[in-house]
């Protein structure tokens, strides 16, 4: 072999040896991209959830307030002041509603009811106007939960 055939292989070697070090790098920079693609596709699930889980922290924890509320309203045991026995029965039928059926059912049945016969009641020429406003908000309060339980589900 001769010194320009020697001096051809190392050339060649060498331009072997770069090409593969081109190519080694763009794969590296491949699998860099797609490892940072999979993590972040993985940070934002795991943030999804985090934040799934703090909203649902928060609904139940104002739920246990209302709950709490309701619960001091009923062990007062009422009074003897009439005026202060319907704040009493007003302030528990608005918990009532608020917490809704879901938690209450049988207090819910028996002092709120369906939207049907809420609709129902404010047909009714007798009702009295504040309470028909409190029927309407009460209505608005269930369409409300049964959305906020569409976004949770």
């Amino acid at each position: 072999m001769t010194i320009d055939e020697a001096s051809l292989w190392i050339q060649a070697g060498t331009v072997l040896a770069a090409t593969a070090a081109v190519v080694v790098a763009i794969l590296a920079a491949l699998a860099t991209g797609v490892v940072a693609i999979v993590l972040g596709a993985m940070d934002r699930r795991n943030t999804a959830m985090i934040a799934a889980r703090g909203n649902q922290f928060q609904q139940l924890f104002r739920e246990q307030e209302l709950l709490q509320r309701l619960l001091e309203n009923y062990n007062r045991g009422g009074s003897s002041d009439r005026a202060e026995s319907a704040r009493m029965g007003t302030e528990a039928l608005t918990l009532i509603g608020a917490i809704g059926p879901d938690r209450l059912p049988e207090l819910w049945a028996s002092h709120v009811s369906s939207d049907e016969q809420l609709r129902e009641l404010l047909a009714d020429p007798e009702m009295p106007d504040y309470k028909k406003e409190a029927i309407k908000v009460q209505l608005a309060l269930n369409a409300s939960r049964r959305d906020l339980l569409q976004l949770t589900s």
